[in-house]
């Protein structure tokens, strides 16, 4: 279960939190105010494996925590931070990133763009951090670095934006102060899976379930990006659905776009019931229907349905889309597990070297 997390900062009216994703959507140039985050698709043995064997990209681990965009404004009196969710909110915080050649930290990033992760770290003496995991770059005070290549645009949240906010942290002795602390996430070679499953994950203070595979040459992409791929374990394979009940059954709803302008939902199937899980879940809540909940995929929980319970997904606006659902069934069906994608890496490794011209 996600540790539960509250976004730092305060929660913009729907008139504020619009007009900011608008200045966003015209500022990377995507002209709407949706979520413009790159959404990865779900590994298959079929693709996936042909993508990492024949093309370059680089992996990190599956952080469990609440996906943000953070833009960073250098406005009067003092600079602001503001984290977008996929689910349309905007929070605004006082927290500020100086620029990399401000010794005294006095001049801060101005319409600099990352995509990040918020987490909660667990510590051995059981308090909790909050963490900022940077993974993206955007933009970078006014320069549209999207079309960069990935190395490129993690140099410049390493180098330009981590760094300088670390460095000030240490300097001025104001972790306390700040309502996160600032990290990159590790990014490997493609093949470094095992070098993340031994040496990384273990010694996370978070949960993480998959791996992100990235492509070293594409674009940041907003929305679905197929130059992304999620592994996660075939049973951890999870899908967001809208759900409403019907006759005592939880009936789980794809997204399916608009129709006559209003977003219209598609059914899919009835939500695996054991005895005793009504009591459990829902039960208690007084209105069910319209809400989102995650479910993972278990055929053998409760026959004949597939899909079990795991949680609600309130930091979420909409559903998956039909596509994505399909989508996710297609890599439960095609999947690989663990073993056999860490039996790959040695190959991975060699196609690697060999069209770089490096020694294998």
């Amino acid at each position: 279960m996600t540790e539960q997390i509250t976004i730092p900062g305060r929660l913009l009216a729907p008139n504020e939190s619009y007009n900011m994703r608008t200045f966003v959507g015209e500022l990377i140039g995507t002209g709407h105010p949706r979520f413009p985050g790159s959404q990865p698709v779900s590994f298959t043995r079929t693709r996936s494996l042909r993508e990492l064997l024949e093309h370059d990209y680089y992996v990190c681990e599956k952080s469990d925590g609440i996906r943000v965009l953070v833009l960073m404004l250098n406005t009067s009196p003092q600079p602001q931070t503001y984290f977008f969710t996929r689910k349309n909110e905007v929070y605004q915080t006082q927290a500020a990133f100086p620029l990399p050649t401000s010794e005294r930290f006095s001049q801060f990033h101005d319409r600099t763009l990352i995509d990040a992760e918020l987490v909660v770290d667990t510590e051995a003496d059981g308090s909790r951090v909050m963490k900022l995991l940077g993974f993206d770059t955007l933009m970078i005070d006014g320069f549209n670095c999207m079309s960069r290549a990935l190395d490129k645009r993690l140099g410049y949240l390493r180098d330009h934006i981590f760094q300088p906010f670390i460095k000030m942290c240490q300097r001025l002795g104001n972790h306390n102060s700040l309502p996160f602390v600032a990290e990159m996430k590790s990014f490997q070679r493609s093949y470094g899976v095992k070098l993340l499953h031994t040496e990384v994950i273990p010694k996370l203070k978070h949960k993480s379930d998959g791996y992100i595979f990235t492509s070293a040459q594409a674009p940041y992409t907003p929305g679905t990006c197929d130059k992304i791929i999620k592994w996660k374990p075939s049973n951890e394979n999870s899908v967001d659905f809208r759900i409403s009940l019907e006759m005592g059954r939880v009936r789980l709803l794809a997204f399916a776009g608009k129709k006559n302008g209003r977003d219209d939902y598609t059914y899919f199937e009835d939500l695996a019931m054991r005895e005793g899980d009504w009591e459990k879940h829902f039960a208690n809540i007084e209105e069910l229907n319209g809400r989102i909940i995650e479910v993972v995929w278990d055929p053998e929980y409760a026959p004949p349905g597939k899909w079990r319970f795991l949680r609600f997904r309130d930091d979420k606006l909409e559903s998956n889309y039909i596509g994505v659902v399909q989508s996710i069934m297609d890599s439960i069906s095609d999947n690989i597990e663990l073993d056999e994608l860490l039996a790959y890496m040695d190959q991975i490794r060699a196609m690697w070297k060999t069209r770089h011209g490096e020694v294998a």
